[in-house]
């Protein structure tokens, strides 16, 4: 047994061993999961070989217990780590109290540490809850970010991409569009975070800038190529590199991928079946076609560039509440885009005049 009370030894090589026994644990489970996402885009992290992680994650724990030891033998020593209101840390307070007890000479470090590890319950002692507060979660507190600023700092990015993108007299000119430094400083970060698509605009994004899809698209390859002319060095940090070379041309939208030749055809079936009212149907699926082929009108009508309405026209001919007509829009878009306007339009003047579809 490695008493408890040896954390508290002046000898550092004994008291660390029991530092180790009853804190490495804990804060080795808790730490697995950010380190993962920081390090390993959420997959787990194993060693080469045998038990544990990668060198790195196991290099990170080893700084933090090490950080942790030197804390808390601080602490012991005296005085307590104070709060910004100057009054002692109650939790640290705690803790130190407990480490020079009589009572810990008697406790086993290790059977303790297998204590910290698990979820506390309502019978924990108060010095254990202290000890996962202090020793486990405030060491883990932004670790992950942490992590991830140190990892690219250490490849030669910067420590802080936004503030130089905001602030630096280099990145002047991509200041000029507020669309442009909103794009580059999600694209970095994103990068930064594993993200498999990191130059897709999000929708909060587009709608701040008044950006389609097909315009965000655009705009963030553009600005990623703006980057990469203005400051070679950053971008070769920050963004460019395997995995996430920048193509030559704009970012493609997710939705155009449907225009190829079979999909086309695939959308072109789906919306005869839509739209036609076939001998033999019930009056009410032939007014749902009805209804369909005008939501459909008034999208093509927007793509040829006229006014129109979409969705009012779903709310209206179809009963249906803002957000399913909004929903039913996208959807048919999308099926527009892939058949062709032009088509789709001929589609909807033939099922309205009774002729076959087309």
């Amino acid at each position: 047994m490695r008493p408890l009370s040896h954390v508290a030894d002046r000898d550092d090589a004994i008291a660390f061993a029991a530092f180790h026994a009853l804190v490495a644990p804990a804060l080795r489970a808790a730490a697995r999961r950010p380190l993962c996402r920081a390090r390993h885009a959420g997959v787990a992290c194993r060693a080469p070989a045998g038990p544990g992680g990668c060198a790195d994650c196991e290099a990170t724990i080893d700084d933090l217990l090490l950080d942790g030891f030197a804390r808390l033998r601080s602490a012991v020593a005296g005085p307590i780590p104070a709060t910004r209101s100057g009054e002692p840390v109650r939790e640290m307070a705690l803790l130190c109290g407990h480490l020079t007890s009589p009572q810990a000479r008697d406790e086993d470090a290790a059977a303790f540490g297998r204590r910290l590890a698990r979820a506390g319950g309502d019978d924990e002692p108060a010095w254990l809850r202290a000890a996962r507060a202090q020793l486990v979660h405030y060491p883990l507190r932004h670790l992950e970010e942490r992590v991830r600023r140190a990892d690219a700092v250490r490849r030669g990015a910067s420590a802080r991409p936004d503030r130089d993108l905001r602030q630096a007299a280099w990145a002047a000119p991509l200041r000029a569009d507020s669309a442009v430094l909103d794009m580059l400083v999600l694209a970095v970060f994103r990068v930064r975070r594993g993200v498999t698509e990191p130059f897709e605009v999000p929708d909060d994004l587009r709608d701040r800038h008044g950006l389609t899809r097909p315009d965000a698209a655009r705009r963030m390859g553009e600005a990623l190529r703006a980057l990469r002319g203005t400051n070679p060095a950053f971008f070769a940090a920050n963004i460019g590199g395997p995995p996430f070379e920048v193509p030559a041309a704009p970012v493609a939208d997710p939705q155009e991928r449907l225009d190829t030749a079979v999909d086309r055809e695939i959308a072109r079936a789906s919306m005869c079946r839509l739209v036609s009212a076939r001998l033999g149907d019930q009056r009410r699926r032939a007014d749902r076609r009805t209804g369909y082929r005008a939501v459909i009108a008034a999208v093509c009508a927007v793509g040829a560039g006229r006014s129109g309405d979409p969705v009012a026209v779903a709310t209206r001919n179809l009963g249906l509440a803002p957000r399913s007509a909004r929903h039913l829009v996208r959807r048919l878009a999308i099926l527009v885009a892939a058949a062709g306007v032009d088509w789709s339009e001929q589609l909807i003047r033939d099922a309205t005049t009774g002729r076959s579809p087309i």
